[in-house]
């Protein structure tokens, strides 16, 4: 999802490149990186490996899958909010056909599909039967302090990044294809210099409580990022947590 640069009346106007991860394809934040690379974060700003995690990530998972139509491979970051749901960011998942699958950090698999998508707010929910780790709850609590926990491209453990989160605010910016204008409700936050692969992950306050899901990166400040709210994301949340029918998600953004 990309927005123009500049500001709207009252909302900020993101230019922000998405932070997840395809491979075979220059769509999306891969092309854009290429210009503005997150810059590399020293050791102490991350942490990983199972005796080093706390509780909370472990309700935090990899997803990957196929897009047949556009030859894509997908990995990204999401969460588990509900049992057997995950909430991550509609791009990616878009036109995932095979191979849709859950992965927990000790490595279990759990087979999955999409039952809530909106391409608008850029939020997606899976339903992965059996998936049995405990869920994080959405807070619409404001904080300050939060963590971001995600799996950086290639990773088995997810990393843990301190942020410093703005207020809630508006932002313009468009639909996960680029088609319609859109207003979302998001969280800015610094000190997380997020990496592809790591859409999709919460922004935890409170030990287990998801105060809002990263969708997107600055282009230009590697460690500023976008969530977009908890709030933002309830209604698609909502339409997941009992949904057991597939929905369309098609295609490619």
């Amino acid at each position: 999802m990309r927005g123009s640069v500049g500001r709207g009346a009252g909302a900020i106007a993101l230019a922000v490149c998405v932070a997840g991860s395809t491979a075979g394809s220059t769509a999306g934040c891969a092309a854009m990186v290429e210009h503005s690379p997150p810059a590399r974060r020293p050791p102490a700003a991350r942490t990983a490996g199972a005796e080093t995690q706390p509780l909370f990530t472990h309700s935090v998972v990899r997803v990957r899958g196929f897009a047949s139509s556009c030859d894509q491979r997908t990995e990204t970051t999401g969460f588990v909010y509900a049992p057997e749901r995950v909430l991550l960011n509609a791009h990616a998942v878009a036109g995932v056909n095979r191979d849709l699958e859950v992965v927990l950090d000790d490595g279990r698999r759990f087979a999955a599909r999409v039952v809530a998508f909106d391409p608008e707010v850029d939020a997606a929910v899976l339903r992965a039967p059996g998936l049995t780790a405990q869920p994080l709850r959405l807070t619409r609590a404001a904080r300050t302090a939060a963590v971001v926990v995600g799996y950086p491209k290639g990773a088995d453990a997810p990393v843990v990044i301190p942020a410093t989160v703005g207020p809630d605010q508006p932002a313009d910016s468009y639909d996960i294809y680029d088609r319609e204008r859109v207003s979302l409700r998001v969280h800015r936050f610094l000190g997380a210099a997020v990496e592809p692969g790591m859409a999709g992950a919460p922004l935890v306050t409170g030990g287990d409580r998801a105060m809002g899901m990263v969708f997107a990166v600055d282009t230009e400040r590697a460690a500023v990022g976008y969530a977009l709210t908890a709030a933002q994301i309830e209604a698609v949340a909502a339409a997941g947590e009992n949904a057991t029918t597939a929905v369309p998600h098609d295609p490619c953004s």
